[in-house]
């Protein structure tokens, strides 16, 4: 069904544990999303400084990541069935990479906010149609924020939602940008054919 699966990293593959309050805290925002605020500065010093701090957040988060129940099947499962996959995340490459080493994960490409413009933008979505020959149609994007779905919604990518308990409250508002919805990363290995697989 589908020829390419972009998977969003915290929420999706690693359990969520970026302290987003603290970084508040830090860096003096009390409003919007903090790496829009961030990339927002006209300050280019003040900018490259609020950077290395929410890295340094993202990297120790990174050290102390778990992975999500299932994911490493879910990923065996992709390759076992020659699907491209890969992530495609708000933060910074190095802390992909860190989990990719802590975890043994190998991932057909990474798009990190250093490469394209961050979702919701479908910039990056759009590079790994362009790079890999894929149909829009062939290709889901899957993750656990508005964000992951708009960005697949705008490159006319499917989507799909992974709810958890951090963000089950917010699912009457993220369902209209879901073409499929699970409670699971089992579940989304089923639908892409698991269940022949066992």
């Amino acid at each position: 069904m589908f020829k390419l699966v972009a998977l969003d990293l915290d929420g999706t593959i690693v359990e969520f544990n970026i302290p987003f309050n603290l970084i508040r805290e830090r860096l003096g925002i009390r409003d919007g999303f903090i790496l829009e605020r961030i990339l927002q500065e006209r300050d280019e010093k003040r900018k490259a400084e609020m950077l290395k701090i929410l890295i340094e957040f993202e990297l120790e988060s990174a050290r102390n990541a778990k992975l999500v129940l299932y994911a490493k099947e879910l990923l065996e499962l992709l390759r076992k069935k020659k699907i491209i996959h890969g992530i495609v995340t708000r933060n910074s490459r190095r802390s992909v990479e860190i989990i990719a080493e802590r975890f043994d994960l190998n991932f057909d490409f990474v798009i990190s906010r250093e490469d394209a413009k961050p979702k919701p933008s479908e910039e990056p979505i759009r590079m790994l149609i362009e790079k890999f020959k894929v149909e829009s149609n062939e290709t889901l994007v899957v993750g656990d924020f508005l964000f992951d779905l708009i960005a697949g919604k705008k490159a006319r990518a499917k989507t799909a939602l992974i709810v958890h308990r951090r963000n089950s409250n917010m699912l009457e508002n993220f369902k209209p940008y879901a073409d499929y919805i699970f409670y699971s990363l089992r579940e989304l290995a089923e639908f892409l054919g698991g269940k022949n697989d066992s």
